[in-house]
C-alpha cells in the first residue's frame, strides 16, 4: 500500500509540500490538517487586504481552497487541531473542533509545519483599556476588520516589518497612528541610515514615532510608556514580532536549534525518522556565515516544503539555505536587505567594510528618478560581497534582488563593476546602483589590500 503522508499546518510549507509530494507520487495517501478554517492564504497579503480601496477581495488571497485539493486527491481536513505527536506509535492525536471530539490519525511519514505564532503583549491592562489586536492570520485580520468601524487612533506597539506595513494601511483607513519601539530606533537590524530615512517618511506622513521604552500598561483609552508617556489609542495593533511554534514538535522529542526553531537537515527531516519540518517553525542556514537562522518568511516556507514533498515522496531534493533577503513598503519607500550586515558577518568571521552610497534609480534628468541609499558590505581583504540594505522610492527590489544574485554566486566587489546590465534612461542611470557601490567598496577593498601587502613587504624585510 502507498504511504500515508499526514501533514500538520496547511498555509505556506504545508500545503506546497502536499502538492509537490502528490505531483511526485501520485498514489501517495495524503492528509492535511490544519487548525485554521482556512488553508494555502497569502499572510504577507493582509495588510494590503485592509487597505480600502485596493479592490482585493478576501477570496483572491486564498491561493487554492480544501475543494481544490481534494480534487487532486489530498485530504484536507480544516479546524482540525493536532495535541500530541505519538512517535513511537506512529499516530497523532487529533481534535476535531467542530464536532467536538478527538481521534488517533496514523503515520508513514510525518510534516510539521506548524509555522510561528505572535508574540503576547506584556504590560498590564486595565478594564477601560482599549482593545487590543494581531495580525499573524486571516482570521487575525478578519478581527481586526471588525474592530475598526468607530476607532480614530490607533497605535502600533512594534517598529518591524508589519508595524510599519500597517502604518500605511491604518493612514489611508483615515486614523491618527502612532508607533511605539522599546528599542532606541525603529527597524534597529537595518543601519541607521537606512533608518532614519524610513523615520523621516513616516513623520512625514503624520505618523507619531516613540522610541527607546517598553509599553507597560493600557489604561483609559491610552498606552502608557515606561517613561510615563501616554498615548491616546482607540485601538492597539501588536506587533512586537512572532516566534517558531514549537511546542507540539519539542514535547514529540523533536530537536530544537540555537535559534528556539526546530533543527532540520538540508533535506527538511528532523532527529526523528520519517518526520519531516517546514517553513515558519524550522531554522535555516546561512549561505554565507554557514551559521543556523530563523527566517519566517514566505517565500522560505514554500521554498521548504517543495523540498520536504519531494522527499516524504521519496525523492532526495535538497534546501540551500537563504541568505535572509527581503523587501516591505512603508508608504512611498520600499526597505530591503540580503545577506550579512557588518556586526553578523564579523561575528561569522569575516573583516567587514562598509559604505553607504546615494544613488539615483534611473538616469538623473529622468522625471521619475529617484534617490537610492545603498548600503554595501564587504569582505576588507577579499572583497567577498557579504550584504546589501537599500532604501527609497524605486527600483530597491532590482537593486536587492542584483545584490542577492551577486552574493548568491560568490560575487566580489570588482566585479560588480564588470556586470552588464540592460541600459536606457527611462530604467536606468549608465550605471546602475549595485555597480556605482561596488565600485565605491572596491576602492576601499583595494587599499585595504595594498596596506595589507605592504605591511607583509616589510615585515619579510
Amino acid at each position: 500500500m502507498a504511504d500515508k503522508l499526514l501533514i500538520i499546518g496547511g498555509v505556506a510549507a504545508g500545503t506546497k509540500a502536499a502538492a509537490t509530494a502528490r505531483r511526485k507520487d501520485p498514489s501517495a495517501r495524503i492528509t492535511l490538517l490544519q487548525d485554521e478554517a482556512d488553508v494555502s492564504y497569502s499572510a504577507c497579503g493582509l495588510p494590503y487586504w485592509l487597505v480600502p480601496g485596493q479592490g482585493i477581495a478576501r477570496q483572491k488571497l486564498v491561493a487554492r481552497t480544501p475543494d481544490a485539493f481534494r480534487s487532486d486527491g489530498i485530504e484536507v481536513r480544516t479546524r482540525h487541531r493536532v495535541e500530541e505527536i505519538d512517535t513511537q506509535r506512529a499516530i497523532v492525536k487529533v481534535h476535531d473542533r467542530e464536532a467536538g471530539h478527538s481521534y488517533n490519525e496514523p503515520y508513514d511519514k510525518l510534516l510539521i509545519a506548524t509555522g510561528a505564532h505572535a508574540l503576547p503583549l506584556k504590560a498590564r491592562v486595565s478594564e477601560s483599556a482599549p482593545a487590543v489586536a494581531y495580525l499573524r492570520s486571516i482570521a487575525d485580520a478578519d478581527h481586526l476588520s471588525s474592530l475598526l468601524p468607530g476607532v480614530s487612533t490607533v497605535v502600533i506597539i512594534g517598529g518591524g516589518y508589519i508595524g510599519l506595513e500597517m502604518a500605511e494601511t491604518f493612514t489611508k483607513r483615515g486614523l491618527q497612528v502612532a508607533i511605539v519601539e522599546m528599542m532606541p530606533r525603529i527597524l534597529p537590524n537595518f543601519d541607521e541610515t537606512i533608518a532614519t530615512v524610513v523615520r523621516t517618511t513616516l513623520q512625514k506622513h503624520g505618523v507619531d514615532v516613540f522610541t527607546g521604552f517598553p509599553v507597560v500598561e493600557l489604561d483609559q483609552g491610552h498606552v502608557v510608556l515606561a517613561d510615563g508617556t501616554r498615548i491616546r489609542a482607540g485601538l492597539v495593533l501588536a506587533a512586537m514580532g512572532v516566534r517558531p511554534a514549537t511546542t507540539l514538535a519539542a514535547s514529540a522529542g523533536i530537536k530544537l536549534g540555537k535559534t528556539g526553531a526546530i533543527a532540520v537537515t538540508a533535506g527538511m527531516r528532523t532527529n526523528v525518522p520519517n518526520i519531516f519540518a517546514a517553513g515558519d517553525c524550522v531554522e535555516s542556514r546561512h549561505v554565507l556565515s554557514k551559521q543556523s537562522l530563523w527566517m519566517p518568511l514566505g517565500d522560505v516556507a514554500n521554498r521548504q516544503g517543495r523540498v520536504a514533498g519531494i522527499n516524504m515522496a521519496g525523492g532526495n531534493a535538497k534546501f540551500p539555505g537563504v541568505l535572509g533577503t527581503a523587501i516591505f513598503q512603508v508608504f512611498d519607500l520600499a526597505v530591503a536587505r540580503t545577506g550579512l550586515g557588518p556586526a553578523a558577518a564579523l561575528t561569522a568571521g569575516f573583516d567587514p567594510v562598509t559604505e553607504v552610497v546615494v544613488v539615483p534609480s534611473r538616469a538623473r534628468y529622468m522625471s521619475n528618478s529617484r534617490p537610492l541609499h545603498v548600503r554595501l558590505t564587504a569582505d576588507r581583504i577579499t572583497g567577498l560581497l557579504l550584504g546589501c540594505e537599500v532604501v527609497g522610492e524605486d527600483a530597491v527590489d532590482k537593486t536587492i534582488d542584483i545584490m542577492a544574485t551577486a552574493l548568491w554566486g560568490k560575487l566580489r566587489t570588482n566585479d560588480l563593476a564588470e556586470l552588464d546590465f540592460a541600459y536606457a534612461p527611462p530604467f536606468s542611470p549608465v550605471l546602475a546602483p549595485s555597480q556605482v557601490a561596488g565600485e565605491v567598496l572596491n576602492k576601499v577593498v583595494t587599499e585595504a589590500r595594498a596596506t595589507l601587502e605592504l605591511s607583509m613587504f616589510c615585515w619579510v624585510m
